[in-house]
Parts: C-alpha cells; sequence; structure tokens
C-alpha cells in the first residue's frame, strides 16, 4: 500500500513539473499595480522560479519568485512583489500567462517572447 501511494506522489510530482517546464523560457507584457501599469520582463526556468524587470519609470525594479503546480489545473506563485493565482490559456492563437494577487491590486498579462 506505500508503495503504491509513493508512486502516484511521484507521477504527481512528474507532471506538476513538466507543467512548470512548459513554462519555461521568456515572457513579456505588462504589470498593475498601485504605481500604475509597467512593462515587465520574466524569465522562467523549468522548475517554475522566475525572476524578471519591470520599469517603473525612471527605472527597473527586480522581480523574483518561483511558480507552484497545486492541482490539476491551479498553479500559484510567491515573489518579492507579491503573491497569487497563475493561469496559461490561449488567445487569439498566442499562450497568454497572467498572475492574478491574492485581495486584487494588479497583477501582470504576459505572452512568450520572440
Amino acid at each position: 500500500m506505500l508503495s503504491g501511494t509513493l508512486l502516484a506522489g511521484c507521477v504527481s510530482a512528474q507532471s506538476r513539473s513538466a507543467v512548470t517546464a512548459g513554462l519555461a523560457g521568456t515572457w513579456r507584457g505588462w504589470m498593475t499595480g498601485p504605481l500604475g501599469n509597467a512593462p515587465v520582463i520574466l524569465t522562467i526556468g523549468e522548475d517554475g522560479a522566475f525572476q524578471g524587470l519591470l520599469f517603473v519609470e525612471p527605472q527597473y525594479k527586480e522581480i523574483r519568485g518561483t511558480i507552484s503546480v497545486i492541482g490539476a489545473r491551479s498553479m500559484r506563485y510567491e515573489g518579492n512583489d507579491g503573491n497569487g493565482r497563475v493561469t496559461l490559456h490561449e488567445e487569439r492563437g498566442q499562450r497568454v500567462l497572467r498572475f492574478v494577487r491574492d485581495g486584487g491590486g494588479g497583477g501582470a498579462e504576459l505572452t512568450p517572447s520572440k
């Protein structure tokens, strides 16, 4: 029984890592927050760790964090700019990654960088 439980846990962990690996790459878009709208660029690793730059005129702000898969269709992020939900969907033939902050107050919408 224990080996079956461990195997199920391993399969689940493998599928979760496949989801974050599918996000790997560079993403560009816009972030909204208390200071307004600003362009953002993020690089996401296969493990879900991300880092990037937010341009809040006249300077850049470094953004870091991690995306975690917590269920079949559920992802969350934790970062130095807040925490919240992450969604991925297709819109007009392009993948769109959204970060929605807990409690409202902004988020980000990004597409893969070309």
